[in-house]
């Protein structure tokens, strides 16, 4: 029973971590902030977690686990992959949390602040990113077999093009409306699959 108790706290202070190194950034959260937003005492945080880089390690691979896990759902749910793609960029569009798109993305947030600064941490948001494209290749690719694309483009290229539109939007969320980039998903998707998904 322990275990799992230890488990739900766990969780709980990493996304409460997270929350804080999205809002603030790495360099600039301190370890209080992430104290009190934890409700931890500097003991427990070190010996549940480390020191702050330590700590901030194994929330950026919680938040990664937790975000491909939901695009992985998606895909499984949906049987046409540009629809799966459809999805999956509207939610960055429309997210759960309104505050999201003043937050921008997690992933490209760090990926911005720490190219050239901190080599190791730049390699893992990097790697973190293209664990994206590759399973927006390996789906494209699963699509291309079944005859769902008509596209002519190679999946390869269109992963690394889905992945820096994903970046983009994560980007510009900051300055369009909801609608607007429902439009601008709309748009990209016709250009690369040659398809209308507009209801």
């Amino acid at each position: 029973m322990s275990g799992r108790n230890r488990l739900f706290d766990e969780e709980k202070a990493l996304g409460q971590a997270a929350e804080v190194f999205w809002i603030k950034g790495y360099e600039a959260a301190s370890t209080e902030d992430l104290l009190r937003a934890m409700d931890m005492n500097k003991g427990s945080l070190y010996n549940a977690f480390g020191n702050k880089r330590e700590l901030f390690i194994k929330v950026f691979e919680w938040f990664a686990q937790r975000f491909i896990r939901n695009m992985k759902e998606v895909f499984a749910k949906q049987v046409n992959t540009v629809e799966a793609l459809r999805i999956i960029f509207l939610q960055v569009a429309y997210p759960d949390d309104p505050m999201e798109h003043t937050k921008g993305c997690f992933y490209v947030n760090i990926l911005g602040e720490t190219t050239g600064m901190d080599p190791d941490l730049e390699k893992i948001a990097k790697e973190k990113l293209i664990e994206i494209e590759r399973l927006f290749h390996k789906e494209l690719t699963k699509a291309q077999k079944v005859g769902q694309l008509t596209s002519t483009i190679q999946p390869a290229l269109l992963a690394k093009h889905l992945l820096n539109l994903w970046n983009g939007i994560n980007i510009t969320r900051r300055l369009y409306s909801e609608k607007e980039l429902e439009k601008l998903v709309e748009l990209n998707l016709q250009l690369c699959f040659d398809t209308n998904l507009t209801t």
